[in-house]
């Protein structure tokens, strides 16, 4: 199985995406210096300003043959390139480049254009979720993509609560695939430790709770502590296991519901992206 190079903390991150935009060193428009020209495979790689306070055309990112012509492949309100540019993102043999794109001012989300540095430039894939994505390199070189599915964003929770299942992706060319069962021992770990925080006396009361009558506003630690649980059991392909711990541990009246619901976000989630454009 492998493994990230350095310990991955998602949760922090994830829990403050509206402002990951803001964090990044040489991002457009606030950063100085952020339209440097970067020389990646023979290419001219640069973020250059567009229309000002454009929702979505503040900044662009343009590749640029020596002797070439200049295309514009990305577009945005902030825009910067991926720190994981250069590498063969997607096993083809030719580096890569990944244009980061925040849509801040519409309120969501977040979008990755990568593109590949061969021949002529071309985009290979592109890659849109409510949170942040992050590109790791392996110990063998390969890389691999790592986030949450968005999807999950005010479900049950507000935002600084949510419950954001992690997924782990790998791009083989244009396809993209879902790798998540290759990291259960990750999973594991964020099962574990929420089944430790769930008190016999905590999941008696929630389980006798009427979702009706306070939709839960007053166990809010208890429904993130389940969700965590299932989400993690059902992200890291056991399935089955997903269900049998939903009907332990949520209200017997509701647990239909919620069921119906976890489907239907996963449904049209970040996984509704896995295969080829």
């Amino acid at each position: 199985m492998i493994r990230p190079v350095f310990p991955i903390i998602l949760t922090v991150a994830l829990v403050a995406c509206a402002l990951c935009h803001a964090q990044t060193a040489s991002s457009c428009p606030n950063s100085k210096g952020y339209n440097r020209v970067h020389q990646i495979a023979g290419y001219s790689v640069q973020i250059s300003p567009g229309v000002k306070a454009s929702a979505t055309d503040q900044c662009r990112a343009s590749v640029t043959r020596s002797g070439g012509s200049h295309t514009i492949f990305a577009r945005g309100w902030s825009l910067w390139i991926d720190d994981i540019s250069g590498n063969d993102i997607n096993q083809s043999g030719v580096p890569d480049v990944v244009f980061d794109t925040y849509t801040g001012n519409q309120g969501c989300c977040f979008e990755y254009t990568i593109l590949s540095l061969g021949k002529s430039p071309v985009v290979v894939r592109k890659i849109q979720n409510q949170v942040p994505v992050y590109f790791r390199k392996q110990t063998d070189g390969s890389v691999v993509i790592h986030t949450g599915d968005g999807a999950f964003d005010l479900f049950m929770l507000s935002n600084t609560e949510s419950v954001f299942p992690e997924v782990w992706l790998r791009l083989d060319g244009s396809e993209l695939k879902d790798i998540s069962d290759e990291f259960t021992a990750e999973y594991d770990e964020k099962i574990a430790k929420a089944r430790s925080e769930l008190t016999p006396a905590a999941l008696e009361k929630f389980r006798s709770s009427d979702f009706h009558q306070q939709l839960y506003g007053d166990q809010h630690e208890t429904v993130r502590r389940v969700l965590i649980v299932v989400l993690n059991y059902l992200y890291s392909g056991r399935e089955d296991q997903a269900w049998q711990a939903l009907d332990e541990m949520w209200p017997p009246a509701d647990e239909s519901r919620v069921r119906s619901l976890i489907l239907e976000r996963r449904k049209r989630g970040l996984l509704a992206q896995i295969g080829t454009p």
